[in-house]
């Protein structure tokens, strides 16, 4: 069988195996990702990707949220995803907005997909600083689309091949960067094992390539942990790449992998002779403190009823100090119940008094 035609029967077959009225439960979690510049290694972005389960004109389907920021060449770049999808990657609707801010121009295109009675149509909005604004319509029929695997669909695709297992090689339909339909293939990588937080795991490799006919393809190479969590992302031939930072809050852990946990012996941390540990807790310190005193000086009221707070505890001396900072702060509050002002402050600490 030719390869093209075994890619795409492997991409039918994949589809055959969902769920047409059910979505998959198990994919429906958060990511969050930061992004790395590949020369430096700091930090300069994030991306978040969310699945929830909702529903679009009645029918129960995926909700996909993903967004994407960061600074790439000393300019601010970012992609914005709202996607309905249905059990079986069909998409129902879709937006997407990318930017970047070029200084006195700022690049902005907004694409929004959306399914029509007999076919799907494609609205293109860009603008360049202030001209005005270019609009394309693209129509295309449903036999056209039966395979059209979206920005937001993918990403819910990358999930389900992680629980369910990718072929050797499948292959669906997507844009090409001038709107046009072209080939999108997924393949699986070799996993590698990685380590989060002093624990060592095997993750899933995946590669997914657009073809852009005369122009070199769009790939990335994605892998994931075990239940479907992103744990890196890279672009070829971009300048930066994405990373997780920690490992997942509700990551479920694959009973069948081997949790490795080093031996970091017992001795007393001495994090003060670590340059490492040392310079960043220097670095956070100084962020902290710079932090409260904006906070500070945003708001020159705080000083002022803090400073009414302690001379007037200084001046009646209550016994119980939580009863006289409630009764003394409830009189800012709008809602509160109208009593009589710091009303335990009545209460006097007379003993305290009679030691002056």
């Amino acid at each position: 069988m030719d390869p093209d035609c075994s890619a795409t029967a492997e991409g039918d077959k994949f589809i055959g195996k969902l769920d047409s009225a059910r979505i998959d439960n198990r994919i429906l979690f958060k990511d969050r990702l930061i992004t790395l510049s590949e020369t430096t290694g700091k930090e300069v972005g994030e991306l978040s990707i969310s699945i929830e389960s909702s529903t679009h004109s009645g029918r129960e389907c995926y909700m996909v949220q993903a967004n994407s920021n960061g600074i790439v060449d000393s300019i601010p770049v970012g992609t914005n995803i709202t996607a309905y999808i249905s059990p079986t990657l069909q998409t129902l609707e879709h937006s997407q907005h990318e930017y970047v801010n070029i200084p006195g121009k700022a690049l902005n295109k907004r694409a929004m997909i959306s399914k029509e009675e007999d076919c799907f149509k494609l609205v293109v909005k860009n603008t360049a600083g202030t001209e005005e604004e270019n609009t394309e319509t693209f129509t295309f029929s449903e036999p056209q689309m039966s395979r059209f695997v979206s920005e937001g669909a993918n990403l819910v695709l990358q999930r389900l091949c992680v629980l369910h297992g990718a072929p050797s090689k499948m292959s669906f339909t997507a844009f090409a960067t001038d709107n046009s339909l072209t080939t999108v293939s997924y393949a699986p990588l070799e996993s590698m094992t990685v380590s989060i937080q002093n624990v060592t795991l095997e993750t899933v490799g995946l590669e997914r390539c657009v073809d852009n006919g005369d122009k070199d393809p769009t790939s990335w190479n994605i892998y994931f942990l075990s239940d479907g969590h992103m744990y890196t992302r890279s672009q070829t031939g971009s300048p930066v790449y994405m990373k997780i930072k920690e490992l997942p809050e509700n990551f479920v852990k694959d009973e069948d992998a081997d949790w490795v946990f080093p031996d970091m012996g017992k001795g007393a941390l001495h994090w003060e002779d670590d340059l490492e540990m040392l310079s960043h807790f220097l670095d956070r310190k100084e962020e902290l403190q710079e932090d409260h005193v904006n906070y500070m000086r945003r708001h020159p009221e705080l000083k002022a009823i803090l400073g009414d707070f302690l001379q007037f505890l200084l001046m009646r001396k209550p016994s119980d100090v939580i009863e006289f900072a409630a009764d003394f702060f409830s009189s800012y509050s709008t809602s509160a119940q109208m009593k009589p002002s710091f009303a335990h402050s009545e209460h006097v600490n007379k003993s305290a008094i009679k030691s002056e």
